[in-house]
């Protein structure tokens, strides 16, 4: 064999394993490209199948605030209404008290008269 052969073996050797390695690299970088594209599609319907979630529990909640602002003047009592109320029940309190001293002593001056 002659020099010129062997350097034509040589570089076609040579060729044909960059080939094979090009080949190669380009069959890995298209498969991890495409599961890339892949997982990037999966989780972009993930985070709008969230972002619809979270839009129906802030509905949720919004309709709950509005039941419960509406219900906070039933269920609760202020301060301040507690107090106006109990003043009230306290005078009515000593209104019948003060009748009740009279009826028993319309009863003990009717029981000394007879």
């Amino acid at each position: 064999m002659d020099v010129t052969q062997i350097t034509a073996i040589i570089g076609a050797s040579a060729s044909l394993l960059c080939t094979l390695v090009v080949g190669a690299l380009t069959y890995f970088i298209k498969k991890t490209l495409v599961s890339l594209e892949e997982a990037d599609k999966k989780n972009a319907a993930d985070i709008r199948e969230e972002e619809r979630k979270r839009e129906q529990d802030i509905k949720d909640l919004s309709g709950q605030l509005g039941d419960l602002k509406s219900d906070l003047p039933l269920v609760y009592t202020l301060r301040e209404d507690f107090i106006r109320s109990m003043n009230s029940v306290d005078h009515n309190i000593s209104g019948l008290d003060q009748k009740l001293d009279r009826v028993l002593n319309l009863i003990s001056v009717g029981r000394k008269e007879g």
